[in-house]
């Protein structure tokens, strides 16, 4: 778009006037300020893996510190639902963005070209949680902030701050401030140095009845519209800059020059757009028209949504997209940076929002522009509406009230909110995500939400499951603990340092893994929002820093991090872990022999037998037993010690290693085997454990069994196995615990 020139044009000729900022009020375009803190932060914040927010905090509490000190009293206007665009636009600008996301996602990071942006999906919701928790006053509009940015600029008598250059075109009476030139890191005195660019001062450059500013936009080229003119202006202007400037200059010269005598300002405008038309042969259109009229009158966005949900939408309580669902049944999924060999990361929550536009559409269709592949197809998807006696329940409360909303989409979100009680809307929300909230009493109200996030997004992915998922988790609840607010002890130094390294080894996969997670936590939030919060809020910018946390899915690093937790930290990692596995119900068979006896995987649902001189044949005898009482778990894990080489040949083993598998699948859909420990009773022993163990590692994964290679990591540490070389010491008893549990998780 040509108006976009307009900064370099101003610019260059010197249009701005230097100003220091203090003691004022501002109108901040949300949008492009948050938009602006994230890509030119300094340093850089992360984009390819799934975003910094702890960082991106940061750097928006130092920008408000800032305004604070200069006595600057920011007023921040927010963009609400996207515009109705034709399919066409919406594609090429959806894929205009997968683009940049697939660059991103192949490009090392600091070799991805300038304005090759992607922003991580939870940045808003960020940035809104910080305005709340500064106090800083907001409001996020229905439709486009411009309308309400210009409207609000003048009532309050104040500029305007964005990188809109439709703010070079409004009628401000106290002039705009462009972002690029906002140097607020430049502090001094109490002043900010800023540029501030007055529509008077442009006009009297040019001699253009100020009038005119709407004519030229929409002629120029903007989001609306853009005049054809096959080069018949630049051709005529005395400027000797690049063709876009030499273009606008001539549109200007040539509308200073019309003639406007005796004209009202409506007047003007008709008269020098018929004339600007004619010039280059064009006839009168609409559209022009159109654009003109959203300059001089802005329009302010209007939705069917009653004016309660309006409130909740102003004040940051309940996501704009319900907008878009409700009056457009539309949803635009913005790519992200993600493993483009795999299906879109906004599949993992798609469960999740059917039961949003169930509740917002009472069950009709709605339509999603998504990632197919490398492009942006739209899908029908069916609503989910409430269980019937949930819909029973929200008659019952309906039947004593006068239901005053016209818009039957909205009346069950309108019974939940304002009538049912807490009970019932939690019920909601737990039959969305498939999870029992009940069980989190012992868990901080910030992490109840987060927690069943995950146990929905890791329970989703284990229809199709990876080993980067189960690292990913890991990694999730680890990154919970963090505190970087309380008192920095080994573990937060160590987070810190391992953040501060970045990612060298950027993991397609991984990265998949977590950007589905943060799918299902957008819009678990907007769930939450839209039931009155039956679950806490929880602090977005503390629970996911990318850089960090892909540095933590390395299995080794995790190991090392888990090490230094301490006090609380550790009994809030127990207690996640214990909930995660109570939620996701993962029922555990644990048998083999007495080396078991001090092994605890402190897993929830898991089952610990065992018996002294077990063999593969007694345990198999045993699963026999318990199938009798139809006993059924989601896995079996077999511990495999040195009793069968006692008693039989290693090819008589195999076979029953192989019978012992065999049954024990017809009792869960997931085995492995505990390998033996390199017990040293005699050199003929050791031998055949090894080559037990050897076989025993190839054979699992062709059988797609599990297999916990015991002997490996017990061979590289002293101290492990007891004196009598037979049973780990209370160290070897922890760590078969900590393999143990791994294997569970996964």
């Amino acid at each position: 778009m040509e108006v976009s020139k307009l900064k370099k044009m101003i610019d260059d000729l010197s249009l701005c006037e230097e100003v220091q900022i203090e003691k004022t009020g501002l109108i901040i375009d949300g949008a492009a300020l948050y938009y602006s803190l994230y890509y030119y932060s300094d340093p850089k914040l992360d984009q390819r893996c799934g975003g910094d927010y702890p960082g991106f905090k940061d750097e928006v509490c130092n920008f408000f510190k800032t305004l604070q000190d200069c006595e600057v009293t920011p007023y921040v206007i927010l963009d609400g639902a996207s515009g109705s665009e034709n399919h066409e636009h919406l594609v090429s600008r959806l894929n205009n963005k997968l683009k940049k996301a697939k660059t991103v996602a192949e490009t090392e990071s600091d070799a991805v070209q300038e304005g090759c942006n992607v922003l991580p999906p939870l940045v808003k919701d960020v940035f809104i949680e910080i305005l709340k928790e500064k106090d800083i006053e907001f409001e996020k509009c229905l439709g486009e902030a411009d309308p309400e940015a210009f409207s609000a600029a003048n009532q309050k008598q104040c500029a305007v701050l964005s990188i809109d250059k439709d703010f070079y075109i409004f009628d401000l009476c106290k002039g705009f401030l462009h972002l690029d030139n906002f140097e607020w890191k430049r502090k001094k005195g109490g002043k900010i140095p800023a540029n501030l660019y007055t529509r008077s001062k442009f006009c009297e450059r040019f001699k253009l009845d100020p009038a005119l500013m709407p004519v030229f936009a929409s002629i120029a080229g903007n989001d609306y519209s853009r005049l054809k003119d096959n080069g018949t202006f630049a051709n005529e202007s005395s400027s000797s800059g690049e063709y876009s400037i030499k273009r606008l200059d001539g549109m200007l010269s040539f509308l200073s020059k019309v003639n406007l005598d005796g004209l009202n300002d409506s007047q003007k405008r008709e008269r020098a757009l018929t004339e600007a038309l004619n010039h280059v042969g064009k006839k009168e259109n609409q559209i022009f028209k159109l654009a003109i009229q959203k300059y001089v009158e802005p329009e302010k966005k209007h939705s069917k949504l009653p004016s309660w949900v309006h409130k909740k939408i102003e004040h940051g309580e309940l996501t704009t997209f319900v907008i878009n669902v409700v009056d457009q049944k539309t949803i635009l999924l913005t790519p992200l940076v993600e493993d483009f060999s795999q299906r879109s990361s906004y599949t993992a929550a798609y469960r999740i929002r059917q039961y949003f536009y169930g509740l917002l559409t009472g069950g009709q269709m709605c339509t999603e522009y998504d990632r197919d592949r490398e492009e942006i197809k739209d899908r029908r998807v069916p609503s989910i509406l409430l269980s019937s006696d949930e819909q029973k329940q929200l008659k019952l409360q309906r039947r004593h009230r006068c239901v005053s909303v016209v818009h039957v989409s909205i009346l069950s979100v309108w019974s939940l909110s304002v009538q049912a009680p807490e009970g019932l809307r939690r019920r909601v929300f737990e039959e969305a995500l498939q999870v029992q909230t009940s069980a989190l009493e012992n868990i901080p109200d910030q992490l109840k939400l987060p927690v069943c996030v995950t146990v929905f997004w890791f329970k989703r992915l284990q229809h199709h499951p990876k080993p980067e998922t189960v690292h990913c988790l890991h990694a999730l609840l680890l990154g919970f603990v963090c505190d970087r607010d309380g008192p920095e002890d080994e573990f937060e130094r160590k987070m810190k340092a391992l953040k501060d390294e970045g990612v060298s080894n950027w993991q397609p996969r991984v990265a998949h893994g977590f950007i589905q997670w943060q799918c299902c936590m957008r819009q678990s939030l907007h769930l939450n929002q839209l039931l009155c919060s039956p679950l806490p809020e929880p602090q977005c910018a503390r629970l996911y820093c990318g850089p960090l946390l892909h540095r933590l899915a390395d299995e080794e690093t995790f190991e090392k991090l888990l090490k230094t937790l301490r006090g609380k930290k550790k009994k809030l990692y127990q207690d996640l872990k214990t909930i995660f596995h109570l939620l996701a119900r993962k029922k555990t068979l644990v048998i083999g022999d007495s080396v078991l006896k001090d092994v605890d995987p402190e897993i929830p649902a898991t089952t610990l037998r065992y018996r002294s001189g077990a063999t593969a044949g007694d345990i198999e005898a045993k699963l026999k037993l318990l199938a009798q009482d139809e006993h059924r778990f989601d896995k079996i894990v077999i511990h495999v010690s040195n009793n069968d080489i006692q008693i039989n040949q290693l090819e008589v083993i195999k076979t029953k290693i192989d019978s012992v598998c065999n049954f024990a699948k017809t009792m869960s859909d997931s085995v492995g085997f505990s390998g033996p420990l390199p017990s040293r009773t005699s050199a003929h022993i050791i031998r055949s454990l090894s080559s037990f163990n050897c076989w025993l590692s190839n054979w699992c994964p062709e059988n797609n069994v599990g297999f916990i290679n015991n002997w490996k990591m017990f061979g590289l540490e002293p101290g492990l196995i007891e004196s009598n070389h037979i049973y780990p010491t209370r160290k070897g008893a922890d760590l078969i615990s900590r393999n143990l549990a791994k294997f569970i998780l996964s």
